[in-house]
């Protein structure tokens, strides 16, 4: 199980950088081929796009290739799509990769969760917690070297090495044994075989799908909402510079990063489900804070509460589903990431053309009727957990 969390701790710091490599070039990118801002919103579209491909196709490609095979093609992907972005392609092959960027790290990460979910047994939250905390180290440090290459005239560089990166890890992937696990690393069936074997899902069950399914669609527009717009908001409400704004979402990342270092330890001694009814009801009551606040302090302050807050939510409602719909990780583990980067492609974009029509403080109204939705789902979902609480 060790040699499959480092595995999988690097696989997510590998996503975690390819997640934010396009926005922190995107303007060196689009000024090289001469480009508007509305040709940087059809590459986060086309990103997006190949993205819920990818997670939507990962159960499939399992059954008919292996685990294994689908990890290492996702990587042996990612290696083309940005080397050859390195070569600064023209403007319609562009745009291609960065679709194929996009399925790429999507199979990627629902192949690698769903398979940490599978092998934990009754450490899962645990386990879960240390691919999203190399997550968001990917997603803290990408920004950086990207500004060190920018600097040096070098940014399409990045791509590079990311290709390098992927490439490297793929062949891991490729030779790598797992002991116990190696059965789960090379099991394909057919089709039919593999049906049988799923419980079929009652009208109950996919009530409760379908309810989180709306929890990970809002949750992960929030986040997004809260990581694009935060400068934004400073700026606009706060006056503050465009460089301390910007530390707003250093502050954010910094916060989830240490908070997912302890989300799970403190999942499992809680149960899931007051784990997530206490960091939602928390999460709601410091964006309530929010709206009042004045202070450039204070808002900080809050930026921080709410990554802590918010830190474990995804990793914790994953595990939680799974927990309620035994059987079918694999199935639910892609709806619900499918369905969380559903709502963080659409949602900002629905905020952010209402922040442009109406104030700038329309987003924090928009997380905070989120976070009521979400505690209203959660506390619901309670008729179900009455029933399999002993599980965990």
């Amino acid at each position: 199980m060790k040699r499959l969390l480092i595995m999988g701790c690097l696989s997510y710091l590998l996503t975690g950088c390819t997640h934010v490599i396009f926005g922190a070039v995107l303007p060196e990118l689009l000024a090289h081929y001469g480009r508007s801002y509305s040709d940087g919103g059809l590459l986060v579209f086309l990103e997006f796009g190949g993205f819920l491909l990818g997670v939507l196709s990962m159960p499939s490609l399992i059954r008919r290739i292996s685990r294994r095979s689908t990890i290492t093609t996702a990587f042996g992907l990612l290696f083309f799509a940005m080397v050859a972005v390195v070569l600064l392609p023209p403007w319609p092959i562009a745009v291609c990769l960065t679709f194929i960027a996009g399925v790429s790290f999507g199979l990627v990460e629902s192949s690698i969760s769903t398979f940490v979910l599978m092998a934990a047994k009754d450490q899962q939250a645990t386990a879960f917690s240390k691919l999203e905390v190399f997550f968001g180290l990917g997603a803290l440090i990408m920004p950086l070297v990207s500004s060190l290459l920018i600097a040096n005239g070098l940014w399409k560089y990045g791509f590079m090495i990311l290709g390098l990166s992927a490439l490297a890890t793929g062949f891991i992937w490729s030779k790598l044994s797992l002991g116990e696990h190696d059965e789960l690393l090379a099991h394909k069936a057919d089709r039919t075989q593999q049906a049988e074997k799923l419980p079929a899902l009652t009208k109950s069950s996919l009530a409760f799908l379908c309810l989180f399914m709306i929890v990970f669609f809002l949750y992960v527009g929030m986040e997004n909402t809260i990581v694009n717009f935060l400068p934004s908001i400073f700026i606009d409400q706060l006056h503050a510079s465009s460089s301390v704004s910007s530390l707003a979402v250093t502050a954010y990342w910094l916060a989830m990063v240490v908070g997912r270092i302890f989300a799970g330890i403190v999942a499992e001694k809680m149960t899931y489900f007051r784990y997530l009814a206490v960091s939602f009801a928390a999460s709601l009551l410091t964006v309530l804070l929010w709206v009042f606040s004045t202070q450039l302090w204070s808002s900080f302050a809050i930026v921080l509460l709410l990554g802590l807050f918010m830190s474990g939510m995804f990793a914790v409602a994953l595990i939680y589903a799974n927990q309620l719909l035994p059987g079918r990780t694999e199935q639910t583990t892609s709806t619900l990431i499918a369905a969380g980067g559903l709502g963080g492609s659409v949602l900002p974009l629905g905020v952010g053309w209402g922040m442009d029509r109406f104030h700038v403080g329309i987003s924090i109204w928009f997380v905070l009727v989120g976070m009521v939705v979400v505690l209203g789902i959660i506390l619901y979902s309670r008729r179900w957990d009455v029933h399999t609480s002993n599980s965990y």
